[in-house]
């Protein structure tokens, strides 16, 4: 495995299917463009299927696409934690940070889908029960999301281990919803509890990157975060705050629909004032 990832396609290619080369071509020839695809994106952009793209990169030695395409930014010198292509452009100081980060807010702002969003806020306030399930760092999006959704008066769980999210589901019917959030959109986990979801008839929403990840083509509604070139990368220091401005934004749109439920709000408040001094 310390091969780099081009060198591994270019020796593997002579052996690979006609649709597996497609993919293989299009890899060697715009590298830098792939790591900021997903697995569909790459599959419509060489003209080959989902599963064609994840078979090249188990070819070549890697578990699925989002190894493949982390391995790549390291050799091609992209800071996957932090920072742009471009260190010129990166932010100096705080201050610039927030700056960059406001930028990208707006941007996903002016993409957003009232009309879906609206959609969305009717279907949570609507339901028996509201299932939230994320994986790996869309976790804290998701607790803090089912947290606030409870103290408005929803019925939420949160499954942050999945099993148990899938386990809850399995009495669910067209009365509940399940809200996915995902940042790649390709997480297997995630995309099980989606399948389950549809299968049980449950309403569904994914908070996603693109419209062309697996989870939002899985589901029945989504809202995306898409920043074409943000600040943080999707490892390490991967930051929720595009994923926390949807949900506030969901948040806010419910507390205006169920205002009815302020009696028991105020006994929700006066029980954790007993917390503090």
């Amino acid at each position: 495995m310390e091969k780099r990832v081009l060198e591994r396609i270019s020796e593997s290619i002579e052996e690979m299917f006609a649709a597996e080369r497609k993919v293989a071509d299009y890899i060697l020839e715009n590298p830098r463009q792939v790591i900021a695809f997903n697995v569909t994106d790459l599959a419509e952009r060489s003209g080959a299927s989902d599963a064609t793209v994840i078979r090249v990169c188990k070819r070549v030695g890697f578990k699925g696409f989002y190894q493949m395409k982390i391995a790549l930014a390291e050799e091609l010198g992209r800071n996957q934690t932090v920072g742009y292509p471009n260190p010129a452009e990166n932010p100096n100081g705080a201050k610039e940070v927030i700056k960059c980060l406001t930028r990208d807010l707006l941007r996903i702002a002016d993409m957003l889908d009232e009309d879906t969003i609206e959609h969305c806020v009717e279907m949570i306030c609507e339901s028996r029960r509201v299932f939230v399930i994320a994986v790996g760092n869309s976790i804290p999006t998701a607790m803090d999301f089912t947290f606030r959704l409870c103290r408005l008066g929803v019925d939420a769980t949160c499954g942050v281990v999945v099993e148990g999210g899938l386990a809850g589901m399995v009495s669910g019917d067209e009365r509940d919803m399940l809200i996915a959030i995902s940042h790649s959109g390709s997480s297997r986990q995630v995309l099980q509890a989606v399948e389950l979801a549809n299968t049980k008839k449950l309403k569904t929403l994914a908070i996603t990157t693109s419209s062309s990840t697996p989870l939002a083509r899985q589901s029945q509604n989504y809202l995306l975060t898409t920043v074409e070139n943000p600040l943080f990368g999707e490892a390490g220091a991967a930051t929720h705050i595009y994923d926390n401005a949807i949900v506030d934004a969901i948040l806010y749109l419910v507390a205006g629909r169920r205002r009815q439920i302020a009696d028991d709000f105020e006994e929700i408040e006066n029980l954790l004032a007993e917390y503090k001094i």
